[in-house]
């Protein structure tokens, strides 16, 4: 995989997201057996945690409005080499259940194959998740 077409990848996920496409659109986005993760507690911040697949995918951005309230979402930097891709920026959102408010910075590590993300993790301030989804 060019580095090229990875960013272009990463590049049109961010695009999809962000022009409110459906889960299921953003979801083509990711490969059939995509091996996603968000660390944290799932038992105290339900939208994180291991998903397997693009079905599971597409369930994270269908419920996400149910936890969350997104305030800012900031993309920073997109970089690439060969098929591994990096995204850092910053995020604020509202915890629905609690009213407290995440901010963090955020990292995205990406590996692309064939055109679609085979797998992501996204890694933000997971104790502040936490706190504010408690």
């Amino acid at each position: 995989m060019s580095t090229e077409k990875t960013l272009e990848v990463i590049r049109n996920l961010f695009a999809k997201i962000s022009s409110s496409q459906s889960p299921e659109s953003i979801s083509e986005s990711f490969c059939p057996n995509v091996d996603w993760s968000i660390p944290g507690a799932p038992d105290i911040a339900p939208w994180v945690g291991e998903r397997k697949g693009r079905q599971a995918v597409a369930a994270f951005y269908r419920d996400f409005g149910q936890y969350l309230q997104p305030i800012s979402f900031d993309i920073t930097t997109v970089m690439a080499e060969h098929e591994r891709g990096v995204a850092l920026g910053s995020l604020e959102c509202k915890v629905l259940r609690t009213g407290k408010t995440i901010t963090s910075e955020f990292a995205i590590e990406f590996e692309v194959t064939d055109d679609l993300i085979t797998r992501y993790r996204f890694f933000e301030n997971s104790y502040g998740v936490a706190i504010a989804a408690q």
